[in-house]
């Protein structure tokens, strides 16, 4: 096996058959390691003049086989004395994984780490956020004690013994449920409307609106702006064209009081951003809200798990759920050097980490 280098974005789209044939393979990937996404995210990253660069490995046997790909970048900080090794798109992605031509190989994932570790030169750090759980990849760094826990993520799973998705809640949440529900009944016609197709630029536009308005009502600073909001807005358009994602919003009449863009991806359907307006959180109006993408993931598109991403909220722990667990791996290329910088940026990583609730 061999490992290189792509680090032009020609490179990159000269691998795009390669890379779709990867993703394609059942159990190898989710909608963040899908060629869209990645591709799209490069746009944002690549020639930004902020010391960003691609640098994305891809694994191949001697005969020019393609065995894995890496979708990695690499950020220059200190004029170019120290290069950080992320995920692409690890600021918007919470599922990182590599692409396996045999996702259920051991040895093929070991080899890959081992080739990825050998790779790395005396200034270079690899720290790769909100790693999947699930990943032979991921294992193989936690064997190796070169993976850390991250952050929960909560997620719910399909039940055909539940028909009101509502119940999934606690006595306590589903009695304060109804009552929001019958108090916003009394102002007005409440009705929950799915935005695709040519409504979905606006019902963005709008998603975006309501998520920064509750932001800011509560002091708190959102990573959804620059190259960040743009990537999402190029992402998730794209994905909509594609019928994968999709805008639903919570209305009282004309007035649209939350809303939510989801994705859906294999047997998934993915929370990816939503927002609400806070003049009316008295009435619980993102709780409304998921609860109906719940129904319409388990019950209109047959998903059989409901992804709600990172557990730091904690609205999130409402309902009947389960707990995973993302992962991060930080580690050096050889020499004291990589290797201090490493521990500092470990210990950095974990005390800007926002609090579990």
């Amino acid at each position: 096996m061999k490992i290189k280098r792509i680090t032009t974005v020609e490179g990159l789209d000269a691998l795009k058959e390669s890379w779709i044939q990867l993703e394609n393979i059942k159990g190898n990937s989710t909608i963040f390691q899908s060629w869209n996404w990645n591709r799209i995210w490069c746009e944002q990253l690549i020639d930004n003049g902020r010391g960003w660069y691609l640098n994305v490995r891809v694994v191949e046997d001697n005969h020019g086989q393609v065995l894995a790909i890496l979708p990695f970048c690499e950020q220059h900080l200190l004029l170019h004395a120290l290069k950080i090794t992320h995920y692409l798109g690890h600021h918007m992605s919470y599922g990182n994984d590599i692409l396996l031509a045999d996702a259920n190989s051991p040895e093929l994932a070991r080899e890959v780490v081992n080739l990825t570790l050998n790779d790395l030169d005396s200034r270079t750090i690899i720290h790769l956020r909100h790693l999947n759980s699930n990943s032979l990849f991921t294992k193989e760094l936690l064997d190796r004690g070169l993976a850390y826990t991250h952050c929960p993520r909560v997620l719910i799973r399909a039940d055909s013994n539940i028909t009101d998705q509502s119940t999934r809640l606690g006595r306590s949440r589903r009695k304060s449920f109804r009552l929001a529900e019958n108090r916003l009944k009394r102002k007005g016609n409440i009705k929950y409307r799915i935005c695709a197709g040519e409504d979905f630029p606006d019902a963005f536009e709008e998603m975006i609106r309501l998520h920064k308005l509750r932001f800011a009502s509560q002091g708190r600073a959102t990573m959804l702006e620059d190259e960040n909001l743009i990537f999402l807005r190029l992402a998730a358009s794209k994905l909509s064209e594609e019928k994968l994602s999709e805008i639903i919003e919570l209305r009282l009449g004309d007035k649209i009081l939350a809303s939510a863009l989801m994705a859906r991806y294999e047997d998934r359907y993915y929370f990816i951003q939503g927002g609400f307006d806070p003049d009316y959180s008295r009435f619980s109006p993102m709780r409304l809200l998921l609860t109906e993408t719940m129904r319409r993931g388990f019950d209109e598109l047959n998903c059989g798990v409901y992804d709600t991403g990172p557990g730091y909220e904690k609205y999130k722990y409402d309902w009947k759920h389960f707990v995973d667990t993302n992962y991060f791996a930080c580690s050096s290329g050889p020499g004291l050097y990589a290797k201090l910088l490493a521990r500092i940026y470990h210990i950095l990583f974990l005390k800007n980490l926002p609090p579990i609730p």
